[in-house]
């Protein structure tokens, strides 16, 4: 009796001990970005997000076509760097995408007027620009509008016009309902199919990327309610593509980050020249051989480097260690063995 109460002492102090060294938080884990609401100065509700510190380093984010102003969570991969590099993503919501009511006279400049009220309302003065696919004529109507305030400009994978850069989409010669039926339905209807980037993307590596993309695909289509959904915003969008020029950014001085994939389909790297023509600042123009249109991501970890240190650091595996290393460094070392952004990216598998 006295060895079977020893050995129930023992077992309640190493419990004890055990619950002891447990930590117990004291805040909510994070569940991704937050979106929030506003109404601007002529009744409209914006519906955007603004993540990061209130401190950091200010950065509009400008995501591809049929994505939802919660898009940046598809980076969320790489928030512990961008926190660490003390970057504030603000990102508003386009015409009609998500829960934002659908306007059919949008455009460019109509979104580069909102983007510019809402910045008013939040105080940001100073701000970087990162546009991503679809996102590239947005942003440039904003970098017009807008040009002394920029910090840097960032385009990845960013699609520009169709007039002297590339054949128009076939869809362009086609009535509203003629692209809805032969174009969008067969691939809208289910969100993942949209987001399907093939057997071969690199982001097959990160671990439940698909899975949130599915659910961004979720919101973008349904974030008005099941009876709110309705392509005709997306078609808005390609007939924009199609039609308006991108805006003059003659008065842009900020130095200019290109990021493009030679073997993107999507977007194909002609729209990488015309940036680079465009613009007349571009410091760095990072093409990725055998890469498609997945770079935004595959190479985001370099996007938010440039972000924060303005091309002076290159982001590197090296022996096995993720590494910002200087610039004028990182050539030896991919000779040497070194990859491009973090080490994850060298798994098979998630």
């Amino acid at each position: 009796m006295k060895g079977c109460f020893g050995w129930l002492l023992a077992l309640a102090l190493s419990l004890g001990t055990a619950l002891a060294d447990v930590k117990v938080q004291n805040d909510f884990d994070y569940m991704g970005p937050a979106m929030q609401r506003w109404v601007d100065g002529n009744g409209k509700t914006l519906h955007y997000l603004d993540e990061g510190p209130r401190n950091g380093i200010p950065v509009v984010l400008v995501s591809g076509h049929g994505t939802s102003g919660r898009a940046l969570a598809l980076t969320d991969f790489l928030r512990s760097l961008r926190q660490s590099l003390g970057l504030r993503f603000i990102a508003l919501e386009r015409n009609g995408f998500g829960e934002t009511a659908f306007d059919p006279s949008g455009d460019y400049a109509s979104y580069a007027a909102e983007v510019e009220a809402l910045l008013a309302h939040l105080g940001v003065q100073r701000f970087s620009l990162v546009a991503i696919s679809g996102g590239g004529p947005y942003s440039a109507a904003i970098a017009s509008r807008l040009p002394t305030r920029l910090r840097s400009v960032h385009l990845a994978a960013a699609i520009s016009q169709n007039a002297g850069v590339a054949a128009p989409s076939p869809s362009c010669a086609l009535s509203d309902q003629q692209i809805i039926d032969n174009y969008l339905a067969a691939r809208y209807d289910v969100p993942s199919v949209w987001w399907d980037l093939g057997p071969n993307t690199a982001v097959n590596r990160v671990p439940g990327f698909l899975d949130e993309a599915a659910d961004e695909g979720a919101r973008f289509f349904y974030g008005k309610g099941s009876t709110g959904f309705d392509l005709q915003p997306l078609v808005h969008e390609l007939k924009l593509y199609c039609s308006q020029p991108v805006a003059d950014v003659s008065a842009v001085a900020a130095p200019v980050f290109i990021y493009h994939g030679e073997a993107d389909t999507t977007v194909v790297p002609a729209h990488a020249a015309f940036w680079r023509s465009h613009y007349a600042n571009v410091v760095a123009t990072r093409l990725y051989p055998g890469e498609g249109h997945d770079v935004q991501y595959r190479h985001w970890g370099q996007i938010l480097a440039d972000l924060a240190y303005g091309g002076r650091r290159t982001l590197l595996c090296w022996h096995g260690q993720s590494r910002l290393v200087e610039t004028r460094e990182a050539g030896p070392l991919l000779k040497r063995g070194a990859t491009l952004d973090i080490c994850a990216w060298q798994r098979t598998g998630p």
